[in-house]
């Protein structure tokens, strides 16, 4: 008879807190109980609350999970945006490419919501709009690169209400009038 090999409790742990992102992910986070994450993780409920006492505890640990993923998105934004012209056409490619991407878009957004429900959050959850910023701010000044990136958080909010991003040429137009930067009139 073979005996079923015990879970090490840092993998059982990590399967919580992952079952729990991904049910901030798939929008669920205002029904989330211990019991939601027990039967999406597989396991007992009892381990749920042996490991996460409280629900703030589990949520925390589990936008900090999306964090994670959050900074390997903005990793890859960096890289992209480096390896491109960096004209505001290959910008609003590389944007509209990311935006199609609805596991993406549903992290962000779980990222935000838990930031906007639970203050002590938002630390994690200005984290993507700062790195965007600072990415942004390597090719134009930093005004600019705080209105792209508020534009960019629209066009995410955008992409997860349409299930489709705003169409690319919508994304050029406003990447262009953002990139040349202010006008006479906006000096004076």
């Amino acid at each position: 008879m073979t005996r079923t090999a015990k879970r090490a409790p840092a993998d059982r742990r990590q399967q919580i807190i992952a079952a729990a992102a991904e049910l901030l992910s798939d929008g669920t986070g205002g029904k989330l109980t211990h019991r939601v994450v027990a039967q999406r993780a597989g396991v007992p409920l009892g381990s749920t609350t042996y490991y996460f006492a409280t629900l703030d505890d589990l949520v925390a640990r589990a936008v900090e999970h999306l964090s994670a993923q959050v900074d390997a998105d903005l990793d890859e934004v960096a890289a992209a945006i480096a390896a491109s012209d960096r004209s505001p056409g290959a910008i609003a490619a590389l944007m509209h490419e990311y935006l199609r991407d609805a596991d993406r878009v549903r992290t962000e957004m779980a990222v935000y919501a838990a930031g906007i429900e639970r203050p002590e959050l938002r630390g994690l959850s200005r984290h993507w709009f700062d790195g965007l910023v600072a990415i942004l701010a390597e090719f134009t000044d930093d005004e600019t690169a705080r209105l792209m990136s508020v534009f960019v958080d629209g066009v995410t909010l955008h992409a997860s209400l349409y299930d489709e991003p705003l169409e690319l040429s919508a994304i050029e137009r406003i990447t262009r009038l953002l990139l040349a930067g202010p006008t006479d009139s906006d000096r004076s």
